[in-house]
């Protein structure tokens, strides 16, 4: 029996066919020797995923090939980066497991589609930062609020190829949420000194996000 639901397959399926315009590529970093329920749930629901179009593709590789993974942009694993020939980074660093499945599945479709759900002001804001910009969402899968944050921070990568998107699974990397004091989620990270906590509205999200730059 799949994790997904028939349900849930058929209106995925639906979406896809409906939105989907070019290939994407799930790749998976993992711990190929990682038989626990957490691995291999992942494994599964990307493969699941992978199956419901011909637009999706599944490529999965061992968290020791540490070159690729660094040419990828990555630097935590395990990972998944959702890829396709549209410039934007979105990595997933642990599972995208309960509300942050949304996430997931809105990467995939905004990385196979030409939309950009943001407003204009925050677009062009957003052209006008010409440094890096590592922008960490640390969450827990049962947060209701944490996928707005992740969603925030991909959608920022696709106006700006300087800026990086990243959801990091709080409880999977652990020794890093204490690092960065993570005690309440969502709780963004940028560039690994400032921080800020909660799911907010996209401009505020990008004042947030400068106002740390600076």
């Amino acid at each position: 029996m799949g994790l997904l639901s028939e349900e849930d397959r058929e209106y995925l399926i639906q979406e896809f066919n409906k939105e989907l315009i070019r290939d994407v590529e799930l790749l998976h970093f993992t711990d190929m020797n990682d038989k626990s329920e957490y691995a291999v749930q992942t494994k599964a629901l990307l493969g699941e995923l992978a199956g419901l179009s011909d637009h999706i593709k599944l490529t999965i590789k061992d968290c020791s090939q540490k070159e690729e993974i660094e040419v990828e942009g990555l630097d935590l694993c395990p990972a998944i980066k959702v890829k396709s020939k549209r410039k934007g980074f979105m990595a997933f660093y642990g599972i995208p497991g309960g509300y942050e499945f949304s996430s997931l599945v809105e990467g995939i479709i905004d990385m196979g589609s030409d939309k950009l759900s943001l407003s204009d002001e925050v677009v062009k804001e957003l052209s006008e930062i010409d440094g890096p910009i590592d922008i960490k969402v640390f969450v827990t899968p049962a947060c209701p609020y944490c996928s707005k944050a992740v969603r925030t921070a991909h959608l920022f990568s696709l106006a700006n190829e300087n800026i990086k998107g990243s959801m990091v699974e709080a409880n999977g990397f652990s020794d890093l949420a204490r690092k960065h004091m993570v005690s309440s989620v969502p709780h963004i990270v940028v560039n690994g000194k400032g921080s800020f906590v909660g799911a907010l509205p996209e401009r505020d999200f990008l004042l947030k996000v400068k106002e740390v730059m600076n």
